[in-house]
């Protein structure tokens, strides 16, 4: 049994070699000349979000694990043996971890040929022994081809049942390995010429007495096609419900599904052009979808395309778990959150602690752990403009979560705004000095405190209750920006005395990491009663002063002792202002001027028959 190797050299000439498959492992053990495999992952592990295309990819020369070929008069690669072998690709997989176990899980079927890394690091290659019933493989590229195609189908559901039980490939791929495009380039649509780039692994799995998969002249599982159609007058698929599965088997063929849980949205990708992306699956798209079924013969309707990717048939994928689970436990022991908060120029001696507190409390709003209390705390970053507020805020989260990143939620709009709660990871209050303070110290106090939301869908038809994932951070311009004298308690003021040092790079996994650690070992995410003073006596540089203060301080002053002063009551230091400034007083009415008296921290009361009475001392 023997690879095949193609290699393009810088004239576009191609260059052709048989290798054994023990041969072959025995190669990718090490890494080719100039660490083109390493430098590979690398660019795929920064730009993976990115389109473009690695220089040097073509360095690496192409595998066909599945036939011996041979270049005809063209150049084009033709099989001359079939090996008897099907390739598989299961990613994107996350980490050593996940590899290594994709590979194990792989290694407990007898039918496991071998198990490998592929060159982007992020999938596993499985090479699978097949044979037909009748003991002989077929010889011509037709027959081989079509076995191929009626094997495929086969193989991948068995190795997909295998690796979602164990919990490995639960956002993965299983599939043909020429369908993976992260590490294979455009060979056509012939499964049987499936191949992938040249690889790295130090340790591949390898059985050479692997037993083959007996494959039938037929078989009822949903076969690919050459041509990706689906001929309506298939003989093998009749009966009600046989265009619901070929559909279903046409979509499977062509993209994949997740139905995202944070955003309440199914998405979808094409396998061929997976770095494209993730994309909802929205009206559009399912019209388009409707009309590929319909041109490869299928008589359906959108309707269908919409029942399908609504359904639990659609795996569920929450791309929060899913991060916070593929970083946890990998913890190095240094102290990314105090580096990070150091980065932030300040001379409140509490910021680091307070910084962390937040930030511990918003990873378990994210896990869920808050489910009595929302994150009721906030850091508001001072300064005047250019001193990198903004981009340090955005810098807090992760590449692969800066979907759940909001700067300009308009507060207004109340009902967007609890929706965002449940969908929005950090919601960033950019301008707090323009948020109306009548909004500070009623919606905006209310809302910061949360731990769930309710929320109508829209076309829903009642309010569900939604948990809320959102934490604040707040910037501002200006010194005086705290309206509301009870809420000061839900904001960690902090005045920089220079720009935020933005010039290193985040380690978010291990950031994510060190407070899942600090969490499971039971550091707090909240500020206890002693902190909470401290905050409210910090922020009073930042209140903004109200008519009601301005007014009152003008003409009265807190009493200090029992001996001086006097007790009033609302009512009357009310018509004594007025009395004094007549027309020109603007604070509202009795009730409105009693609620500030009332939180006026400093100001002794008492009760007594005529209500509230306040020590006063008239300047």
């Amino acid at each position: 049994m023997k690879l095949t190797l193609i290699r393009t050299d810088k004239h576009h000439k191609q260059h052709l070699s048989l290798r054994s498959i023990d041969k072959f492992l025995e190669r990718i053990t090490s890494d080719t000349k100039g660490d083109v495999v390493s430098r590979l992952r690398s660019y795929v592990e920064w730009y993976s979000d990115r389109l473009g295309s690695f220089d040097d990819a073509n360095v690496l020369p192409l595998v066909y694990p599945c036939a011996e070929m041979r270049l005809d008069g063209q150049g084009n690669p033709v099989m001359k043996a079939f090996n008897g072998l099907v390739a598989l690709s299961v990613g994107p997989l996350h980490g050593r971890d996940e590899l290594n176990a994709a590979k194990q899980m792989a290694s407990m079927l007898p039918s496991t040929v071998a198990a490998f890394v592929g060159s982007s690091g992020q999938t596993v290659k499985i090479l699978v022994a097949v044979g037909p019933q009748s003991g002989k493989l077929p010889a011509t590229d037709d027959d081989a081809e079509h076995f191929y195609q009626r094997a495929c189908p086969l193989v991948t559901a068995l190795y997909d049942v295998l690796l979602r039980h164990a919990g490995i490939a639960t956002n993965a791929v299983v599939s043909p390995a020429s369908l993976q495009s992260v590490d294979t380039p455009s060979t056509g649509q012939r499964l049987l010429m499936s191949c992938f780039r040249m690889t790295l692994d130090k340790h591949p799995y390898y059985n050479p007495k692997a037993v083959a998969i007996s494959i039938g002249e037929r078989v009822d599982s949903p076969q690919l096609s050459l041509d990706k159609t689906v001929a309506p007058d298939d003989a093998d698929d009749t009966g009600v419900g046989s265009e619901t599965r070929r559909l279903i088997a046409l979509l499977k063929e062509r993209y994949e599904f997740r139905y995202n849980t944070v955003m309440g949205y199914t998405e979808y990708r094409p396998l061929e052009r997976w770095q494209f992306g993730w994309q909802p699956v929205d009206e559009r798209v399912q019209n388009s979808l409707a009309m590929e079924a319909r041109l490869a013969g299928l008589n359906v309707w959108d309707r269908e395309i919409s029942r399908y990717v609504k359904s639990n048939m659609v795996k569920h994928y929450n791309p929060v778990e899913e991060y916070l689970w593929r970083v946890e436990g990998t913890w190095d022991g240094r102290d990314y959150l105090g580096e990070l908060a150091r980065t932030v120029p300040t001379t409140n001696p509490h910021w680091e602690q307070w910084f962390r507190t937040w930030f511990l409390a918003m990873v378990a709003q994210w896990m869920g752990r808050n489910y009595r209390y929302g994150n009721a705390i906030a850091p508001l970053l001072i300064s005047k403009q250019g001193y990198n507020k903004s981009t340090f805020c955005k810098s807090l989260i992760p590449n692969e979560l800066q979907w759940g990143y909001n700067d300009n939620l308009i507060l207004d709009e109340k009902k967007s705004v609890l929706q965002a709660m449940s969908q929005f990871l950090l919601i960033n209050l950019d301008e707090f000095n323009q948020i109306r303070p009548a909004v500070q110290s009623g919606f905006l106090k209310n809302l910061i405190q949360l731990s769930s939301v309710k929320v109508k869908r829209p076309y829903g038809k009642h309010v569900e209750d939604f948990p809320r994932l959102a934490s604040f951070i707040a910037t501002a311009n200006v010194t005086d920006i705290l309206a509301d004298p009870t809420g000061t308690r839900r904001f960690i003021g902090v005045e920089l005395t220079g720009p935020i040092d933005v010039s290193r790079r985040v380690n978010h996994d291990q950031l994510y990491a060190q407070a899942q650690a600090l969490l499971r070992a039971g550091e707090p995410c909240y500020l206890d009663e002693e902190q909470t003073r401290l905050v409210m006596r910090s922020n009073q540089e930042f209140r903004m002063e109200s008519p009601e203060e301005l007014l009152f301080l003008e003409y009265f002053a807190p009493a200090t002792s029992e001996q001086e002063g006097e007790w009033m009551t609302a009512a009357a230091i009310f018509q004594q202002l007025k009395s004094k400034v007549g027309s020109s007083l603007r604070i509202g009415g009795i009730r409105q001027f009693g609620r500030f008296l009332s939180n006026f921290d400093s100001l002794p009361h008492r009760r007594s028959r005529q209500g509230t009475e306040y020590h006063v001392l008239k300047r």
